[in-house]
């Protein structure tokens, strides 16, 4: 399973990157902060904080080129269920052209990476996240992944939640989902 893992994660990592802007200044940059409740994630030039509750989450270096090379994107992994991972970007809002779109060119880029065909893909919306989840089989191996976007007050975070399991479709797309909702957005300007 780690193999299948490893392989899907560097696939899912350079085909994410497509949608991420490259070069910025350090008012750009994200700034990664712990704090008693978690992580706080922001970049200067955003009004948007997200907030990671605590738990697990380990903070790794993922540059391995195409948008993981952004200074404003960001990896954990869960320090117990090495499986479990979060990414994402905080981007400029102009550049989200909704869910339907970025959905298409993911399915794309999947084809033209070899990647097993997305199955039992959803469509939902999850709070003040508009979602898309989906599973790759990989055998008995399933690995099931929940792409959110949140866009307010100009900035639009593209969030990339993954687990790869022998456990059920169900039982990740739950884990995943309370994942997300545990996850809090917060404007700086109504601080």
């Amino acid at each position: 399973m780690r193999f299948a893992c490893r392989v899907l994660l560097l696939a899912l990592l350079f085909l994410a990157g497509a949608c991420s802007t490259p070069g910025a200044g350090p008012s750009q940059s994200i700034e990664i902060t712990a704090a008693n409740d978690g992580y706080r994630l922001s970049v200067p030039v955003s009004r948007l904080t997200m907030t990671l509750p605590q738990g697990n989450w380990s903070r790794k270096q993922k540059a391995i080129g195409g948008g993981t090379n952004s200074p404003r994107y960001f990896y954990f992994e869960d320090g117990k269920e090495e499986s479990l991972i979060l990414s994402g970007w905080f981007e400029p809002d102009r550049l989200f052209e909704g869910v339907p779109a970025y959905w298409e060119k993911g399915k794309k880029a999947f084809k033209e990476q070899g990647l097993p065909e997305p199955v039992n893909v959803s469509f939902e919306k999850l709070g003040g996240w508009d979602t898309v989840m989906y599973d790759h089989n990989f055998g008995k191996i399933i690995s099931t992944h929940l792409r959110a976007h949140w866009v307010q007050s100009g900035t639009w975070i593209d969030l990339h939640l993954s687990t790869t399991t022998y456990g059920s479709s169900a039982d990740n797309r739950k884990k995943l989902k309370s994942l997300l909702r545990g996850i809090s957005i917060s404007d700086k300007g109504r601080a």
